[in-house]
């Protein structure tokens, strides 16, 4: 029954006449660093759902993992075995699908059906993946990746959807193209099988590698925004007194300590690079903040595969190590953003409006520049919903 109605939602509804096309652009100043940082509620957790080795779509947190962190910073560990592993189960095929039921917003739109009451109780303005909120917060400080997206309407609430453009693709192709990229990839799933385990008290298996992932879904507030989102989570970090288990009692998610797992190359030296700290600090601040998580915990590895320093840093002192980036821009022009997809959708439930940011094109002196395309009486971007 559960795969008919995952079914029915894949599917678009089909389109009865013709699309009408409507073209313009809209303009956003940019940001200051000392405007004041708008209001945006602690993310709360309204409810979770699991993907099994084949996207399966499993009620609540059974692929939740803990996470331990190792007695002392020097360890040696070689991802190199368990990359392997992870290159025979993440194929480019099942990659290109993942991204596109994420795209689709498949399986938080099967969480949404499955807590129909709720949700339509809650109803919130907008609804999409933490993975397109965090790069929406990057939009200031971008000057070479662009974004596509589809903004649509239904009962007041406005779903947002990634699309995928020559550009991504692209971009995507040439990573594939080189095999040490790859790797770099796989080393970063690796390593995270040397901290997580099934269960709190047992220990993490760095051969038990399997494809599954745990997904929480978000309330959040930001300005006069009431936001839902979903995003997929490392783990739990595990501590001496805690009491009860998450995977089975959801509820105690919401007081757990959320953490993510990163693996960087070592610094030449003991300072971290400049470049380090302008994109990648912003990038993870953005990512753990917007999923209310505590603590990045990063492994530096050689160009082996060979992780020899495990270090954690507080998600809240991200913005003070960063360099030539600010949370309140990020912030600020996520909030007025949304207030422009309100603006320009107001009532019309029957269009989709298709928003893209191009860096290279669009960023003028001062302001961004975001062009528009509304699709009239189209419905081919978003499945049947609720």
């Amino acid at each position: 029954m559960e795969l008919e109605k995952e079914r029915e939602i894949r599917e678009p509804r089909k389109r009865t006449h013709a699309i009408a096309f409507d073209k313009f652009n809209i303009t956003m100043e940019r940001i200051s660093e000392n405007t004041p940082f708008p209001s945006f509620s602690k993310p709360w957790v309204a409810g979770c759902f699991s993907l099994d080795g084949d996207r399966k779509y499993l009620e609540g947190p059974q692929f939740l993992k803990f996470c331990h962190m190792p007695t002392t910073p020097a360890v040696k560990y070689d991802l190199n075995k368990q990359a392997a592993l992870i290159r025979s189960l993440y194929t480019d095929s099942n990659e290109e699908e993942s991204r596109r039921q994420t795209s689709e917003l498949l399986h938080l739109l099967f969480w949404a059906r499955k807590h129909k009451e709720r949700f339509k109780r809650w109803r919130p303005h907008f609804v999409f993946y933490r993975g397109l909120m965090t790069k929406l917060l990057g939009t200031p400080y971008e000057n070479q990746d662009g974004w596509k997206i589809a903004a649509m309407m239904r009962t007041k609430t406005i779903y947002l959807r990634e699309l995928d453009t020559p550009e991504s693709a692209a971009s995507r192709q040439k990573f594939n193209s080189k095999p040490f990229l790859r790797k770099t990839a796989e080393w970063g799933r690796a390593f995270e099988y040397f901290l997580l385990s099934d269960e709190p008290e047992s220990q993490p298996d760095p051969n038990g590698v399997k494809k599954e992932e745990c997904n929480i879904v978000f309330r959040t507030k930001l300005g006069s925004h009431d936001l839902l989102y979903a995003a997929e989570v490392d783990g739990i970090i595990v501590k001496d007194g805690n009491e009860g288990n998450p995977k089975k009692q959801p509820e105690l998610i919401q007081s757990s300590e959320l953490v993510e797992i990163k693996t960087t190359r070592q610094f030449p030296s003991s300072e971290m690079p400049h470049k380090f700290r302008r994109f990648n600090l912003r990038k993870w601040w953005c990512q753990c903040f917007t999923a209310g998580i505590s603590q990045v915990v990063v492994g530096f590895r050689d160009d082996d595969g060979m992780v020899e320093e495990v270090k954690s840093y507080p998600v809240d002192q991200l913005p003070k190590m960063g360099a030539d980036w600010s949370s309140t821009v990020c912030f600020n022009f996520l909030d007025q953003f949304l207030s422009e997809i309100k603006r320009i959708i107001a009532d019309d439930v029957t269009s989709v409006f298709i928003l893209e940011f191009r860096p290279q094109k669009h960023s003028l002196q001062g302001v961004l520049q975001i062009s528009v395309t509304v699709e009239k009486d189209s419905d081919k971007y978003l499945p049947s919903i609720i």
